[in-house]
């Protein structure tokens, strides 16, 4: 890894910046790779998985990443664009310029999760490549099919020197980590983050982290709970609820319970009736669908009632159809931790300030929900809380804006990726002056001082 490393660094000091065109280039590569192995990716994650929708894999995994990579390519050339800052001291006026002008880091290293293990080497990578970087990227151990044919498929289309991948577990993960990189981006769970910030920290790597966390649904007295129940379920059910901003828990005004639980119960069937069940995704590995088991397990043990949503549960193919979760409190695992699968634990509130009280007494999510159309309560949640991102009246969907940047706040992460933000996080945002040949101003500024430095420092108090 580190000879991958001097390499590139190497062929980024003899090659200099990419150019606007050889960063489109690199751009249309990873479409043509997306293209090109779009049947072999689906393959790899259903040997992966014991069972992964293929319609959610093109969806989410290919054409999402896809779409992404052309909204940067179509707004790469305004993005690179240096902007004009006014001078300070109006030297404007004798010819002085300041501009700020996006250059590349260097080598960008992204540790990429296994839930959805094309997208999340995909989606920032459309940012990093258009920061004119090279890229080496860590895929999850979890997903070794997958990652097999990420490494292979990046071989046809990328020199090492531009953009390398590397295979293994833990301890391959601790040596990317501790590399020098110029920026890294790592995906995944808080504990380990911790490490990674600390292995990155010995060479003062900047990082971004994309964390998740527990992100709540508020649903009001107002909402259509019809809708807000086939939106829910639409984003719970997607993988398996195996996805960093799946609905980690709802919170219902008291005496809408019974009956969101029964349009959720009808959503899902129309969703998954016996003869689409093999749409539902599995969870990843036997540790995860046990995983599952030990929070309902908890969970019941501590009070919780449990409701089944779907009749087709298999151990075999680690299948757990969705399940609504009630009488929950903070005691319980599926309350204490991210859930990261198909379990939904409902909570009742009296007034909408509970609910946000309980939402600021934990960390701050990844993402926040609100259903109800009174402004003035989504401005309530709005303003009241931290997370970062918000859907109102939907659930996931403020990802799916190319125009807004992703990325959480505290615990659930730090720094962005998508569109323009997402290309200036991977940037040096280079601040460059052009002086004037004028001197009458700063010569001022220097000794020996005299009545007109006196002067110019009572002006230079008022003048930004």
């Amino acid at each position: 890894m580190r000879e991958t490393l001097e390499l590139q660094k190497k062929a980024f000091i003899e090659n200099g910046q990419p150019t606007y065109n050889q960063r489109i280039d690199s751009l249309k590569r990873c479409i043509a790779l997306l293209e090109t192995h779009d049947i072999q990716i689906v393959e790899a994650l259903n040997e992966d998985y014991k069972n992964r929708s293929e319609t959610e894999i093109m969806t989410s995994e290919v054409i999402q990443s896809i779409r992404n990579l052309n909204f940067t390519i179509k707004n790469l050339k305004k993005w690179m664009k240096p902007s004009r800052r006014p001078s300070s001291f109006m030297a404007d006026l004798l010819g002085s310029k300041a501009v700020m002008q996006p250059s590349p880091l260097g080598t960008v290293g992204i540790i990429a999760p296994w839930n959805f293990p094309i997208g999340m080497v995909f989606y920032p990578t459309a940012s990093v490549l258009a920061a004119g970087n090279r890229l080496m990227v860590k895929p999850s151990e979890f997903t070794p099919n997958t990652a097999n044919l990420i490494k292979d498929a990046v071989g046809k289309y990328f020199d090492e020197s531009e953009f390398a991948v590397f295979l293994g577990g833990p301890d391959v993960g601790a040596e990317f980590t501790a590399l020098p990189l110029d920026h890294l981006l790592y995906t995944g769970s808080g504990a380990v983050a911790k490490k990674v910030v600390a292995n990155a920290a010995t060479n003062l790597v900047p990082t971004t982290l994309e964390l998740g966390g527990k992100s709540p649904t508020i649903i009001s007295s107002d909402a259509d709970l019809k809708l807000a129940a086939k939106r829910i379920m639409f984003v719970k059910t997607l993988n398996a609820g195996q996805i960093c901003l799946s609905p980690d828990y709802i919170m219902i005004k008291k005496g809408l319970e019974e009956k969101l639980i029964t349009e959720l119960q009808e959503v899902f069937k129309t969703f998954y009736p016996e003869s689409n069940a093999g749409d539902y995704t599995s969870m990843v590995n036997d540790h995860h669908h046990q995983r599952m088991h030990d929070y309902l397990q908890d969970a019941k043990d501590k009070g919780a009632k449990i409701i089944n949503l779907g009749e087709f549960d298999s151990s075999e193919n680690n299948i757990v159809t969705t399940k609504v979760l009630l009488n929950v409190n903070d005691d319980m695992r599926v309350m204490k931790e991210e859930i990261f699968g198909p379990l939904l634990p409902v909570m009742v509130y009296e007034e909408l300030s509970e609910a946000v009280d309980y939402v600021n007494q934990h960390d701050h999510p990844l993402g926040l929900y609100f259903f109800g159309n009174k402004k003035s309560e989504q401005n309530f949640v709005i303003n009241n809380t931290r997370s970062g991102g918000v859907t109102i009246n939907d659930a996931m969907f403020h990802l799916m804006q190319s125009r807004l940047p992703f990325g959480g706040v505290g615990p659930s992460g730090y720094g962005h990726y998508h569109g323009h933000e997402g290309f200036l996080n991977f940037s040096n945002l280079r601040a460059i002056y052009y002086q004037t040949n004028s001197d009458s101003l700063f010569g001022a500024l220097r000794p020996p001082r005299s009545k007109p430095f006196e002067m110019l420092s009572k002006v230079m108090k008022k003048l930004s």
